[in-house]
């Protein structure tokens, strides 16, 4: 009987001293059992039962799971079951607070062992990157849990987990046709194209780029392009007619290009775009034109008339400077400049144009730009700047009135300096022998011309990038010219020693305005642009050389036209000579200087790529092209 006794009694110290946990991790409460409650040695109906506590008994616990509380008896842990303890209001007893558990990254490989010191036993250790749930246990140590259970870890070893914000996707629409690209670079090769007042899904990816999102692929496009937001409905097309000869721009500007021209009383399909601008439709294409000159409804029948109405005329003046056409519209050629307050004689034409008559001569003015009555003085004009003669070799032509073909005043020599007040059709007003003068604006510059400077010579080599020019088989235009232009320029310094800019040198594209804005930013004296033809018959061949009969300086390219082509048939002489011809091609027409564009053979002809493919042709070429620019050159500069 005693030696029973003495094991139960051993039984009850073992169980009494493994009870021993570590110091309390929650905050303590104040209790009350429900019921007779048993309190056991482990968190589990077959632990051991340390003691019954009678119902009603007080008692301090602490949350340990859902389903048991940890009991504190004589400054030990058990645990009871949790729905038959209550809690009493009461103060909380001084004991330390489990910090709240956040996700963290190891940023080692990381010892986790079974206490906070560095000498305890090692359960497991974790790789660097592993992600993992812990608390700060102090200023070293952290606990970390793991599988239900809690060790510790070396605090410094372990990181917050950043989050990473998924972009914020929008809804939005393209404001116009715009191009998606695999990379945020625009030189990079277009993945799809967008039209205009398309819906998008999108996300912001920097200060210029947008993510766009189309099934489960994305793409990336400047954001100028997307509109956030919905799609505005379609605009109410209305029917109308135009009350004046109707002129239609490709932008909400008049001093944009006129893309076409209406006849007064046009019947047109438009909506109203802002305050200000309609759009216009004709077919599948849309203009911009002034609200103001579309008349809602139907256009008014003019009734027929067997007689010529009399013709009443007006003595007026011009109330500015103004354009007399050939035509009833002003995209038409300008064929005199008069001078505000010049007295005129007049008469209505429509309701927006007159009649201007000079001598036997008839023209179009805008009724609009016509005072009638006896013309108030002019006042004293001021100059409005200074401008030098820029003619080398040669003098410049003073006119009486702001025209090529009016009389000659004078003369003005290389480099002079002169006052002008103010511009118009092309020419500068000046003063010449105390009376009105005009001299052209393309052979006058704001800089004092030096004598000794030599011209900025601007090759062009056609193409390029995603555009390919002609191609036949593995032959493309872009690369063939690219490499004669790059001769003609290594030709044009080391011989000459001439300055010569490239608008591009890789294989990069460039719309025609690029091209015509890059002569103007690098300074370009005169512009040559290569190119090869192409037909659709292998019978076309030969070499020829177009200028513009449009461009301000239509005179000088005509002669830098005329040079290349001499010189690079006395090259080429086995070629074809198609010779010098006129084009208004957009590089030639709009470019600020003497400008030519060259074809070098046809693509498409057997005889022509025999030397378009050959490195001997293509340098005889250059050789050409550079003997015909330097030839204008000295002539010119």
């Amino acid at each position: 009987m005693k030696m029973k006794l003495l094991k139960v009694a051993l039984i009850l110290s073992l169980l009494l001293f493994g009870a021993q946990i570590p110091a309390v991790e929650a905050s303590t409460l104040d209790g009350e059992t429900t019921v007779n409650l048993n309190v056991r040695s482990t968190p589990s109906t077959t632990g051991a039962v340390i003691t019954t506590l009678p119902k009603g008994t007080k008692v301090k616990y602490g949350t340990y799971n859902q389903s048991w509380h940890k009991v504190y008896l004589n400054s030990r842990t058990y645990y009871a079951s949790a729905p038959y303890i209550k809690r009493i209001a009461s103060s909380p007893t001084t004991i330390t607070t489990q910090a709240a558990s956040s996700t963290g990254v190891t940023t080692e490989n990381l010892n986790i062992r079974v206490t906070s010191h560095r000498d305890a036993k090692i359960v497991t250790t974790l790789k660097k990157g592993t992600e993992v749930n812990y608390a700060v246990h102090n200023s070293s140590w952290a606990k970390v849990f793991l599988s239900g259970k809690t060790y510790y870890a070396a605090k410094a070893y372990l990181a917050p987990k950043l989050v990473v914000s998924a972009p914020k996707k929008q809804s939005g629409y393209t404001n116009r046709d715009i191009q998606l690209f695999n990379r945020t670079l625009q030189t990079s090769p277009v993945a799809k194209t967008i039209p205009a007042k398309r819906a998008v899904t999108f996300s912001i990816h920097n200060s210029s780029w947008s993510v766009i999102y189309e099934g489960t692929k994305t793409y990336y496009t400047p954001t100028r392009g997307i509109t956030a937001g919905t799609l505005k409905p379609a605009t109410t097309t209305e029917t109308g007619y135009a009350n004046r000869d109707l002129k239609l721009f490709d932008t909400r500007n008049q001093a944009s290009k006129v893309v076409k021209v209406l006849p007064l009383n046009t019947v047109v399909a438009s909506s109203k775009y802002n305050s200000s601008w309609s759009t216009v439709y004709i077919g599948s294409d849309t203009y911009y034109t002034p609200t103001a000159w579309i008349t809602p409804g139907v256009a008014p029948v003019q009734p027929p008339t067997t007689t010529k109405p009399v013709e009443t005329k007006v003595q007026g003046y011009a109330n500015r400077n103004i354009n007399l056409f050939g035509k009833t519209h002003q995209s038409s050629s300008v064929l005199l400049v008069l001078p505000q307050y010049t007295a005129v004689t007049y008469s209505t034409y429509n309701s927006s144009w007159s009649n201007v008559f000079v001598g036997t001569k008839t023209y179009f003015t805008p009724t609009s730009w016509l005072t009638a009555g006896k013309a108030p003085s002019a006042p004293a004009a001021s100059p409005q700047g200074k401008v030098y003669i820029n003619t080398p070799g040669d003098v410049l032509n003073v006119r009486a009135t702001a025209s090529a073909s009016s009389t000659i005043l004078g003369k003005l020599a290389h480099g002079t300096q002169v006052d002008h007040y103010g511009s118009s059709n092309g020419f500068y007003k000046i003063k010449y022998n105390n009376r009105d003068g005009y001299i052209s604006t393309a052979y006058a510059s704001a800089s004092k011309p030096s004598v000794s400077s030599g011209a900025v010579i601007v090759l062009d080599a056609g193409h390029g990038g995603t555009d390919p020019g002609a191609v036949r088989s593995s032959l493309y235009e872009k690369t063939v010219v690219l490499d004669v232009t790059k001769r003609t320029e290594a030709y044009l310094r080391s011989k000459y020693g001439y300055e010569v800019r490239l608008t591009r040198s890789t294989d990069v594209y460039l719309t025609l305005n690029q091209r015509v804005q890059a002569a103007r930013n690098l300074r370009g004296d005169l512009f040559v642009s290569l190119h090869t033809n192409a037909a659709t018959t292998s019978a076309a061949n030969g070499v020829e050389t177009f200028y513009s009969t449009s461009s301000a300086h239509s005179a000088k390219s005509r002669v830098l036209a005329t040079n290349i082509q001499s010189n690079l048939m006395g090259e080429m002489s086995g070629m074809r000579n198609r010779g010098v011809k006129t084009a208004n091609y957009y590089v030639i027409t709009y470019n600020t200087m003497p400008s030519a564009l060259v074809e070098l053979g046809f693509i498409s002809s057997p005889q022509d790529i025999v030397h378009l493919r050959s490195e001997a042709s293509r340098q005889r070429m250059a050789i050409g092209v550079a003997e015909g620019i330097a030839q204008y050159v000295r002539a010119y500069h």
